[in-house]
């Protein structure tokens, strides 16, 4: 026999029009508690004494091992989300056991979660009539009339009525927090979030209430401490909390986003002083200079001293967005903090290219170069197109390892600036994952690059995740691709070196990459001699003296401009890769001796000054944005103008 006996003044008939009984005669009591039990089978056996109600059914509810067995499936599919599979096992434990409140209210879950609201409503309101103190179904009630009916006065009401059931219960205590929040009551949303946490410190849905509020009221930081802390906790199983997972990651980039975006200046005052830092350990100034013409992809680089011959480093930057901004600057400082380790552990050498690494780069593709010159595809510019993506492929070649060395150290000892970079490594990542998802680069592209490219993207999204301690799963883009694996090689041979690494030694893991993508003999290394002023050092780091030989030089780029009429592109580029081969160890151009000879150019000797005037007039007729170090625009503008009067 089933029985149901409860009191007449908590019998839940219906949410919205709940009867008061103590104002109806008996016989329209039973009347209506006969048609509101029907659903537990037959027609119930319903009498009525001292403001109780006995509700009497004649079958047999007792729970065996088959309804056990066929409630432990149906909650094993509802956690993994097949909701129509444990709507059916539920649906079964019902048959055995019509009185079964777990049952009810986790078939109606279920139901909810598969978007049928009114067969949810139906279910969970059988379960208040078996048990109306039941917390979980008066919250589940109470999600439905904020959610779906829009009724926020009688949410809150169920909501509170749960909360008096469990006070406890961090999920009852999240749900009203919310209900408060989205009712713009903030500090009392807090306080009950606040509880929940208390409660269980890493429940996902109560930390991202807690984030959630703080992100409406612009408390960017305080929200993404609060996420900080839900990612430190292992994740449920349960698949339903995916989407809140989800909501986390969204609401954590959205707050560094906004956090970086709005305290850029702060973040910039952070960077100003990590250069005052630097210059005081290593005894060298830095300028940071705003500079829309350069033209590198990171929208930052950093000339160091003794590769521009400056007395000075500079750091060039473009301000495209202020969220990122602080973060490029930070990481060329490092840059020129590793160079300076380097060098002070006389283990510092300098990346290069000439022309046995390009001819074999050249000879790798060549097939592939060959095909693409047939199909016309690049038309007169291939040979351009050849020359960029292959320095473009040695270039993240050399700065992969170094930048991965480089984003470690600024995470473990500048803190403070974890949202710039946070901001700035998410940008990264969108760039690098256009390449991928481009079939027209995959299409142009010879093999050897386009596959060492990605490879070498996925081996920075697998840091970037790594770095970050799980708050991103870039990874996941490259996942279906075979880019991956090889990502995954190069990826752990940082992991191997990264706590050991000795300054200098992350040219070693330069190698080591190469190696794996067999790109060894595209580079080569020349030692950094540190050369002093009397070995031809002097010259290059002196910026007044060089202003002083403006007529000498105007005279040396005209000379230059007049080779050149004369020469193909490819013979222009092999003089100035010359001379910045040699520029490496520095140029003397404080002497006026001819010490200087180039196998480029057999038979003739050159001053210092000479050399740098061609490499700069070379530089700006096959790379006309490039760099090059020295300032000889005044000089080369009165040749050019002269050149062209003759």
């Amino acid at each position: 026999m089933l029985t149901v006996t409860l009191p007449l003044a908590d019998i839940i008939i219906d949410i919205d029009n709940q009867p008061d009984f103590k104002t109806l005669p008996e016989a329209e009591i039973i009347s209506r508690l006969k048609e509101a039990y029907a659903f537990l089978g037959t027609e119930p056996d319903v009498t009525v004494s001292d403001d109780t109600a006995v509700i009497q059914i004649n079958v047999e509810t007792q729970p065996t091992k088959h309804s056990r067995k066929l409630f432990e499936k149906a909650t094993n599919e509802a956690s993994r989300g097949r909701y129509s599979q444990a709507i059916k096992y539920f649906s079964s434990v019902l048959q055995h056991q019509p009185d079964n409140v777990d049952a009810h209210r986790n078939l109606g879950m279920a139901h909810l979660e598969s978007g049928e609201v009114a067969e949810a409503l139906t279910h969970i309101l059988h379960a208040l009539r078996l048990n109306p103190h039941d917390a979980y179904s008066l919250l589940l009630m109470g999600n439905i009339y904020f959610q779906h009916k829009a009724e926020p006065a009688t949410a809150e009401r169920l909501f509170l009525s749960a909360a008096e059931q469990s006070p406890d219960d961090p999920y009852i205590l999240s749900n009203y927090a919310s209900t408060l929040a989205k009712r713009g009551e903030f500090e009392s949303a807090k306080a009950y979030f606040h509880k929940a946490l208390a409660v269980d410190s890493g429940y996902p849905n109560a930390g991202l209430g807690l984030a959630l509020v703080h992100y409406q009221q612009q408390q960017y930081q305080q929200a993404i401490e609060v996420l900080d802390t839900l990612f430190e906790q292992p994740e449920t199983a349960d698949i339903r909390s995916e989407r809140v997972y989800q909501e986390i990651w969204g609401l954590y980039r959205s707050a560094n986003q906004e956090l970086a975006q709005a305290e850029s200046e702060r973040f910039m005052t952070q960077v100003r002083q990590l250069r005052e830092d630097i210059e005081q350990s290593t005894e060298v100034e830095i300028e940071l200079v705003a500079d829309p013409a350069i033209d590198t992809m990171g929208n930052a680089k950093a000339e160091i001293a003794w590769h521009h011959g400056r007395s000075s480093h500079i750091v060039r930057y473009k301000e495209l967005n202020p969220a990122i901004t602080p973060h490029l600057l930070a990481h060329e400082l490092e840059h020129i903090v590793l160079e300076t380790e380097a060098r002070q552990a006389d283990n510092n050498r300098f990346f290069i290219t000439n022309d046995t690494t390009r001819k074999a780069a050249q000879d790798a593709i060549l097939s592939d170069v060959s095909l693409l010159k047939r199909s016309g595809a690049l038309g007169n510019m291939l040979d351009t197109f050849i020359e960029r993506i292959i320095s473009g492929l040695t270039n993240q070649l050399f700065n992969l390892p170094l930048d991965m060395v480089i984003e470690h150290r600024l995470h473990t000892t500048c803190p403070e600036l974890r949202p710039t970079q946070f901001v700035s490594l998410a940008h990264t990542h969108k760039e690098n994952l256009a390449v991928l998802n481009d079939s027209q680069v995959k299409q142009i592209t010879p093999r050897l690059i386009y596959n060492a490219n990605l490879a070498m993207n996925a081996a920075y999204a697998l840091f970037t995740d790594h770095l970050l301690g799980g708050v991103t799963n870039y990874a996941s883009d490259y996942e279906s691709t075979r880019f991956l694996r090889d990502g995954r090689k190069l990826f752990s041979l940082w992991l191997d070196v990264k706590d050991n690494l000795q300054p200098g030694e992350e040219y070693d893991l330069v190698d080591a990459i190469a190696a794996e993508l067999r790109l060894q003999d595209w580079y080569d290394w020349q030692p950094d001699k540190k050369l002093a002023p009397e070995e031809g050092g002097g010259g290059v780091t002196n910026e007044d003296l060089l202003k002083t030989k403006a007529p000498a030089a105007a005279m040396y780029c005209l000379s230059a401009l007049q080779r050149f009429d004369v020469m193909t592109r490819e013979e222009i580029m092999a003089i100035v890769s010359e001379i910045a081969f040699i520029g490496q160890g520095g140029l003397d151009y404080a002497s006026p001796d001819q010490k200087y000879i180039l196998k480029t150019i057999p038979g003739e000797q050159f001053s210092g000054l000479q050399l740098v005037c061609l490499m700069y007039v070379g530089f700006k007729d096959i790379e006309p944005t490039m760099d090059v170090g020295v300032d000889l625009r005044e000089p080369y503008e009165m040749a050019l103008k002269l050149h062209n009067e003759i």
